[in-house]
């Protein structure tokens, strides 16, 4: 995926309801079945739900221990403080995060170059809500975030053809990151009531001001019900009129608008109320036949085909028996484990190239290698420490405290020799290789046993100043 240069868009709705997500799932699934390399993004972080829509794909389709936007700004924040001096700057900078550590595998073989990767809003346990919650966007981004973000961004360009974002409704700091700063084309779910065009005509307004008229916008009206005609009509209408300053791009000649002229692309991408996606979040490439004119696939297409500048015009769709399987991953029932487990036959469907799994351990032995860092100044720490004292009492229960951290770096390094022996007898096995249900299984477990035992590692290795303090010097200063 070396020296690609990503487009990125950015999904956008005013209020709720639209099936924002639910498109970008879907256009993410077209261009990767056409060969692209496409990255997923959850910036809607007070409502985050895109991971449901890629939910047994995924490894950790709970998210219960995969950090995403959120637990990167923080990240970001936290390492940003002013180092007390200049030693500590150069550990401080290798620590510093990148937000390509945080993208998550997709187990999924599109039998060709696509593929699929994922940032989520960040890792959904008790303490998300608070960390969403108490995150000063505002000062981030005066201190670091401009310049943090876009940084970020376009170092994930070089690898991927495609970056879906999907934002957050309203108007708030993170809509405007992701409306304003980040894209290069903006799509615009809406609903045909007057709140939600008039509050998305207003917001593209507002961006077309601050990136220009030229600046690519795509308004697309979701959920359209066929049961009023004459309101449809009505709506439709006023609809248009509105955003009609927001598509000259549409046009052959963008001197002046032309309804009539814009009346073609409106008919592409209306996209009608599906009663069958209120319930579950199944991406339409399985749901739908390719062909099909009355679902939501279709307009998703011509939507996919706009925003590739043509270079895809179909999803290439996968056999009846396997799209039917995938659905069946997707039924609603009370026990979801239970789903996943009876619809997920590894005979029956293509498990991903073994990519993804050696990205994951690379990212987490390479990337976050400061946290072992971190853990072997403390354990030089204490072992110095023991050389001061004259209490041989503290001294045996300090010598005893370095046995604990040796055993547990001793731990991490055979976890993670463990799971790079798995990947790496796959990867040997056959001219395609592919990972069975139990290996994929132990090679999780790994990653999520290496990642805990450091945490654990890093929360004990505490030293005080005033342990590292002789005995000498506490006397005197009693």
């Amino acid at each position: 995926m070396i020296g690609k240069l990503g487009k990125i868009i950015t999904f956008y709705s005013y209020k709720g309801g639209t099936g924002r997500s639910m498109a970008v799932s879907n256009v993410a699934w077209v261009l990767a079945s056409n060969g692209y390399d496409v990255l997923l993004i959850d910036w809607d972080l007070e409502a985050p739900g895109l991971h449901r829509y890629l939910r047994p794909f995924l490894v950790d389709p709970e998210l219960r221990s995969s950090p995403g936007v959120v637990d990167f700004v923080w990240d970001a924040a936290r390492v940003s403080v002013t180092p007390a001096d200049k030693s500590q700057a150069a550990s401080l900078a290798t620590e510093f995060p990148s937000l390509e550590d945080y993208v998550v595998g997709f187990d999924w073989d599109f039998r060709g170059n696509g593929s699929i990767s994922f940032i989520p809003a960040g890792r959904q346990d008790e303490n998300y809500a608070q960390r969403v919650n108490t995150f000063s966007w505002q000062n981030f981004y005066d201190r670091l975030g401009g310049k943090l973000l876009q940084a970020e961004i376009e170092a994930i360009r070089k690898s991927y053809d495609f970056i879906l974002i999907d934002s957050r409704t309203g108007v708030s700091d993170t809509s405007g990151i992701c409306t304003v700063q980040l894209p290069d084309v903006l799509v615009v779910f809406f609903t045909l009531n007057r709140q939600s065009i008039k509050g998305a005509a207003a917001v593209g307004a507002s961006v077309q001001a601050e990136r220009g008229v030229s600046f690519p916008m795509y308004p697309v009206p979701t959920r359209l019900e066929n049961g009023e005609q004459v309101k449809l009509k009505i709506a439709t209408a006023y609809a248009r009129r509105t955003f009609a300053p927001l598509l000259p791009h549409v046009q052959s000649d963008r001197s002046k608008i032309v309804l009539d002229e814009q009346a073609g692309y409106w008919h592409e991408v209306k996209t009608p109320y599906i009663s069958f996606y209120a319930f579950e979040e199944v991406p339409a490439a399985f749901m739908e036949e390719r062909g099909s004119l009355r679902g939501v696939l279709a307009p998703t297409e011509r939507l996919a085909s706009r925003l590739s500048d043509q270079r895809v015009t179909a999803l290439k769709p996968e056999t009846d028996e396997l799209r039917k399987r995938v659905v069946a991953a997707y039924e609603f029932r009370e026990d979801e484990e239970l789903t996943r487990q009876v619809a997920w036959d590894a005979a029956a469907l293509p498990r991903s190239r073994l990519g993804t799994a050696l990205a994951s351990v690379t990212r987490l032995l390479v990337h976050r290698a400061w946290q072992c860092a971190t853990i072997v100044v403390g354990v030089m720490a204490v072992a110095i420490a023991t050389q001061w004292f004259s209490d041989m009492r503290r001294v045996a229960a300090l010598q005893s405290q370095v046995s604990v951290y040796e055993q547990g770096l001793g731990q991490v390094k055979s976890q993670a020799s463990e799971t790079m022996q798995i990947l790496q007898g796959a990867q040997k096995s056959n001219a395609s290789p592919k990972l069975s249900d139990t290996d994929f299984t132990r090679v999780y477990a790994g990653l999520k046993a290496i990642e805990e035992s450091l945490n654990t590692l890093k929360l004990t290795v505490q030293v005080s100043p005033e342990q590292m303090q002789p005995d000498s010097q506490k006397q005197q200063s009693q």
